[in-house]
């Protein structure tokens, strides 16, 4: 799951006090037991609690910076292509010291700035921080599986995977009155407000730059343009392409350093992913389901 926080501030005298990343990442401590860091400049903050999914050795240690030491990214997500993104990047001069697919983002992300978030096939929320720019940059995946939340105080803007993270730096923790309708019809506050005043969601699709304490925030992904194109080139052979697009989705979610499983709530969605995963493990009996995929819950 992971767990990702920070800030960054303008006008600041001397290096930044770690005391308020160190808390942020404190409170993100169930999203990530594996292992925990910080970078600090006299700039920017970047917090990281990870769980370890891929590449399971220290060399995934994040926060995580290029070989230069020019950009520094802490993320939450898998890319499901990262594979055949590394191999694009080697042939093209990059070398790479882990097997993460942290380092192909940021390596992706030096090489095309945000261009490159319509070549990731995943779930993600990310900071990344470039050290000659001294610009933040946040993004948020097509559908915001992964959460990404913000609030700008004065010259300095926070970032975290939860709100408390954000309170435990230091953000008020006020409640929102003009939601309150919302929240309660529906549970939910929907766009990029939330319950809390001054704190903001990072819409799905979309990805925020922060420089000398301006923020701009743009959509990259557009579900119903995709929904156009699609009509415009519908398959021919439908039963077919949906079954072939299921379980390419579901081997795409097999890439794991720890064994795979499957969470069973008695729905048509779960069972079939579960019989998807069934099917291509008897093909395929190298990568055999982990026991932990019989669990009903």
């Amino acid at each position: 799951m992971c767990g990702i926080c920070g800030f960054v501030e303008i006008g600041h005298t001397g290096p930044l006090k770690p005391a308020a990343v160190l808390s942020m990442c404190e409170s993100l401590t169930h999203r990530g037991p594996d292992d925990a860091g910080y970078y600090v400049t006299p700039d920017v903050a970047l917090g990281s609690r990870r769980l370890s999914i891929i590449d399971l050795t220290d060399r995934g240690h994040m926060p995580m910076g290029t070989a230069d030491n020019r950009y520094w990214i802490t993320y939450n997500g898998e890319i499901y292509n990262f594979r055949e993104l590394r191999t694009m990047l080697e042939g093209r001069g990059y070398a790479f010291r882990s097997k993460t697919d942290t380092e192909v983002v940021v390596t992706l992300y030096a090489h095309e700035g945000p261009a490159m978030l319509s070549r990731l096939n995943g779930m993600f929320a990310f900071a990344i921080w470039d050290n000659v720019e001294r610009t933040l940059f946040l993004a948020r995946d097509r559908l915001g599986v992964k959460p990404l939340y913000y609030a700008v105080q004065k010259d300095k803007l926070y970032f975290a995977s939860e709100e408390k993270a954000l309170f435990a730096a230091g953000v008020p923790r006020e409640f929102d009155s003009d939601v309150w309708q919302e929240l309660l019809c529906f549970r939910f506050v929907a766009g990029e407000r939330t319950p809390y005043a001054g704190v903001r969601r990072l819409k799905p699709g979309h990805y925020l730059i922060w420089q000398d304490g301006k923020v701009q925030a743009r959509r990259w992904w557009n579900l119903a343009e995709r929904a156009r194109e699609r009509r415009e080139d519908l398959p021919r052979k439908t039963e077919q392409w949906f079954q072939e697009t299921f379980d390419s989705s579901v081997d795409l979610r097999r890439i794991s350093d720890v064994p795979v499983g499957v969470l069973l709530s008695g729905g048509l969605d779960s069972s079939s992913v579960a019989a998807s995963l069934g099917a291509r493990s008897r093909a395929s009996p190298s990568v055999s389901p982990s026991p932990a995929m019989t669990r009903v819950r």
